[in-house]
């Protein structure tokens, strides 16, 4: 069993003033989502490499977007009383939909090809799979996907030797392309060489984040359990495929969840 413990606040100074001893900085445990084959180091790896760099390009959507294809700012709210909170079981009821409707159908295999493609190093692919969002997201989605691309776009300018994901890059600034959010993040995780569950896992989790965090009630994170149950029905693997590196158990059980209404999915 793998455990990692991260500080909760980095910026916390490591000694007191005035050479007085200091409480020691809070941790928090970290658990790492891996492929079916891929080894505990791997994942290590792949942890170390990417969390930072993840959380960082993400910060300007997270910022500035309510949600690139999944919203909750306009759940319905109780008739009696316009200023009560948004209900969690409306949250968790279209959550739902959207994870097996929209995330297991164009989305997530647009995704999926997206990875493919760069993986091929095939540009007209990409291309090809940006022209097919514009044509079936709808018209909020279009939107936003694009904003969140250029983004992500812009906050990969300065990295060298790109490959596929600048020659992407230059197309969409030519207007060539539309340059939408899974296109580009598929691209931009290629470079960076993350696993196809680490990219499926870390958009589940940027869309509830994005979702969750204007709502009135402080709601909880997404579950890990249910980012590796998401993840699998995505890739079609059994649902065991999925390790959880860190937990109290070294991969998920086949035991039933707590009810999507009573907390975080």
């Amino acid at each position: 069993m793998i455990r990692l413990l991260q500080r909760m606040d980095d910026a916390q100074p490591r000694h007191a003033e005035g050479g007085a001893s200091a409480p020691l900085p809070a941790l928090r445990p970290v658990t790492l989502l891996a492929d079916a084959d891929e080894s505990a180091e791997t994942a290590l790896e792949d942890w170390s490499r990417g969390l930072d760099w993840v959380h960082w390009l993400f910060s300007s959507i997270r910022q500035r977007l309510p949600g690139i294809h999944f919203h909750a700012l306009h759940l319905p709210q109780p008739s009696l009383y316009p200023r009560a909170p948004i209900t969690q079981q409306a949250l968790a009821a279209r959550w739902e939909n959207f994870t097996q409707q929209d995330l297991r159908g164009s989305l997530g295999q647009g995704l999926i090809q997206a990875w493919q493609a760069t993986q091929a190093q095939d540009l007209p692919r990409l291309l090809e799979l940006d022209a097919q969002f514009s044509i079936t997201l709808s018209p909020a989605s279009r939107e936003t996907s694009a904003e969140a691309g250029a983004r992500l776009l812009q906050g990969t300018r300065g990295a060298r030797y790109q490959g596929i994901l600048g020659r992407y890059r230059t197309l969409q600034e030519e207007g060539q392309t539309a340059g939408h959010f899974l296109i580009v993040w598929a691209a931009v995780a290629h470079f960076f060489q993350l696993s196809l569950a680490s990219v499926i896992a870390e958009y589940i989790r940027l869309e509830w984040d994005l979702a969750t965090r204007h709502l009135p009630t402080p709601i909880a994170p997404i579950r890990d359990e249910s980012i590796a149950t998401l993840t699998s029905q995505l890739m079609h693997t059994p649902r065991i495929g999925l390790q959880l590196l860190g937990t109290e158990a070294d991969q998920i059980n086949g035991s039933a969840a707590e009810p999507v209404s009573q907390q975080a999915p």
